[in-house]
């Protein structure tokens, strides 16, 4: 027999069962996804809470006639700077950085501190996903560097045009070409002149004069001093002329008269120019010749007017040609130019180089490169007075003895680790703790060994302690920190490499000066020995010198909104306040800081774009872009 249908009352038990599997499912899945919006809520569903408790309680004191204290406190409400969305209706501490909360009237906006445009709060996650990296301020050695073209000319304090003193006929031409390398007092040219036939007859008869003078017993003085001075009258019209001396002299010996003159050379070098021919006739002041010593020559290189600033007297140049590549001719800048061309905006700058080899031409074009530190420099031992050495940080105390032990059984040294130890505890007790400025800060850390512990705010780099406590600027938990090794060379000079070779080009330090030895066409690559410089080959001589370090920033940390250069600073984790800096000219990879943040300052060094972006979707921040007379921001 075939099945019987199914009736209707088991079809609805089967339905009734699935819906009460689903209802049971569900059930589950919706307890699990109200768990988790209250985790994650928590924090508002806490604000939105403890708001309504204020308002209500508000409304309490109100009704029931509440005193004038009651009236006065629900006027004002207490929040954290750090974490703007955390308020309470009464004072205490953060619970997320433990700040101390600031007390505010209720409704009023939130005020940023001196300085600061905006105050953007990023997640932990957004900071990962951007790779967000920040450093803190420092000080390096920045070298500006300026690359420039010019061109080959003669040295003008070694040229020498012959000029024709007496108009006449070229007779002889010993110097008959172009090109040819004469040497002082040589011969160039003999010149047929009546003229020159009067002089040297007037001369002489001077000359006679005179002797008939000097020779005469009954002549007063009077016609002696006369006939002395007409003689000399007479030499020095032929000197004028272009005599030399020993050709004078020839004159004086013999009293013959002759109607030729000899031209010389007045100085070595090579004939640039020769504008006769022999037989040719010509006039008075005629130029012959062009005579230029090529063994220096000048480069006039054309600085542009943002360089003109790093352009100085006495600076080395590196001059490069296209005909001899991998070739360095060195230079020193020797003069620079008062007036500025209007056409393309540039200086000239001459450059005095060696062409001993004569490998530079007149008319070659040339690269130039000048290399200056941004900072102060100089031999050692300069500055050594200056008022900004007082900003650098505290030198270390000297290292003990390593015969410390020994020492002590020596007579009258038995009290010498005692002494060390009062002598110590003097300088920690000196300074109060926990400090409240950098001087005093960095007075403390460097009596501390390598490894030794510590606590510093994270807000403010001045103030560190030797215990646990809270900021007194700012009222933050002090964070326990670790001093390293690599900043203890005064404790242990032995395991230490030199500070001049440690701390090179853009390595960040917090000493402002250093010492070492430099090439003068690489002042920023220093030794921490003397020797011959081995960077370019230039061959040169190390100098002892003391250069100047500079607050500087990495050029991506830099936001540029065309009105004005914005950096982000990290006040505490996850936080960021932007500020205007003002910036020197870009050296490298970094800009020179002049205003706007100070060393120890914690700025985003990468990632800053995203800082940036979050800021400018905040609508609190919207006007961080702004010129810099659109008054102060807040943030939300």
């Amino acid at each position: 027999m075939p099945n019987p249908p199914p009736s209707n009352h088991g079809i609805g038990r089967k339905i009734l069962f699935f819906l009460k599997f689903l209802e049971i499912r569900l059930r589950f899945v919706l307890i699990l996804l109200v768990t988790a919006l209250v985790v994650g809520y928590w924090d508002n569903i806490q604000n939105y809470y403890e708001r309504w408790e204020r308002n209500r309680q508000a409304q309490t004191s109100h009704g029931h006639g509440g005193g004038p204290h009651s009236e006065a406190d629900a006027e004002f409400e207490y929040y954290c700077a750090m974490h703007p969305f955390v308020v309470r209706n009464h004072p205490g501490k953060c619970p997320i950085c433990g700040m101390d909360l600031v007390k505010r009237k209720k409704g009023a906006p939130l005020t940023l501190p001196e300085g600061t445009l905006a105050r953007v709060q990023v997640s932990p996650e957004r900071i990962m996903q951007a790779g967000v990296e920040v450093e803190p301020v420092a000080y390096r050695l920045l070298t500006r560097t300026v690359r420039t073209y010019g061109a080959v000319e003669p040295d003008e304090t070694r040229m020498a045009k012959i000029v024709a003193r007496f108009p006449g006929r070229i007779d002889d031409l010993m110097v008959n070409a172009v090109g040819m390398v004469v040497k002082k007092g040589e011969p160039l040219a003999r010149i047929y002149s009546p003229k020159f036939l009067a002089a040297t007859q007037e001369y002489q008869q001077a000359l006679k004069a005179q002797r008939n003078a000097d020779a005469d017993r009954q002549a007063n003085a009077d016609d002696r001093r006369r006939a002395t001075q007409l003689a000399a009258y007479a030499r020095q019209r032929l000197l004028m002329a272009g005599f030399t001396d020993d050709q004078l002299s020839h004159i004086e010996d013999n009293s013959e008269s002759k109607d030729t003159v000899t031209l010389h050379a007045p100085l070595a070098g090579t004939v640039l120019e020769k504008n006769v021919l022999l037989g040719e006739s010509m006039e008075e002041g005629s130029v012959l010749y062009t005579i230029a010593d090529l063994s220096q020559v000048w480069v006039q290189a054309l600085a542009l007017e943002s360089d003109l600033a790093a352009v100085k007297l006495g600076m080395p140049v590196e001059v490069t040609t296209v005909s001899y590549p991998g070739e360095i001719f060195y230079g020193v800048v020797n003069f620079i130019y008062p007036t500025l061309s209007a056409d393309n905006r540039s200086v000239k700058v001459r450059v005095v180089v060696d062409n001993t080899a004569g490998k530079l031409k007149p008319g070659m074009y040339v690269s130039a490169v000048m290399r200056a530190p941004v900072g102060r420099y100089g031999d050692a031992g300069s500055f050594k007075d200056d008022a900004a050495d007082k900003t650098t940080t505290a030198p270390s105390p000297a290292p003990p003895p390593a015969n410390e032990a020994a020492m002590a059984d020596m007579p009258g040294m038995a009290n010498h680790g005692a002494m060390k130890n009062e002598s110590a505890s003097a300088k920690k007790a000196a300074v109060k703790l926990p400090t409240t400025t950098q001087e005093d800060a960095n007075h403390y850390l460097a009596t501390l060994a390598a490894g030794s512990e510590y606590y510093s705010c994270p807000m403010h780099s001045e103030v560190v302690s030797d215990r646990a406590g809270d900021c007194p600027l700012c009222g933050m938990h002090l964070e326990k920190k670790k001093k390293e090794g690599a900043g203890d060379h005064a404790q242990h000079p032995e395991n230490a490499q030199p500070p001049a070779a440690a701390q090179q080009g853009d390595q960040p330090s917090q000493e402002r000066w250093v010492e070492g030895y430099s090439c003068p066409m690489h002042p920023d690559e220093l030794s921490p020995t003397p020797g011959i410089c081995k960077i370019c080959g230039c061959g040169m001589k190390l100098k002892k010198m003391r250069i100047e370090r500079v607050l500087s920033i990495p050029e991506y940390a830099v936001i540029d909104t065309g009105a004005r250069q914005i950096v982000y600073v990290e006040s505490s984790p996850g936080v960021y306040d932007a500020r205007s800096v003002t910036l020197g000219a870009r050296a490298g990879a970094y800009y020179p800081v002049l205003d706007g943040i100070k060393l120890g300052d914690r700025i985003v060094a990468r990632g800053s774009f995203l800082i940036d972006a979050e800021a400018r979707l905040n609508p609190a921040t919207a006007g961080i872009g702004a010129s810099p007379s659109g008054g102060h921001q807040h943030g939300g």
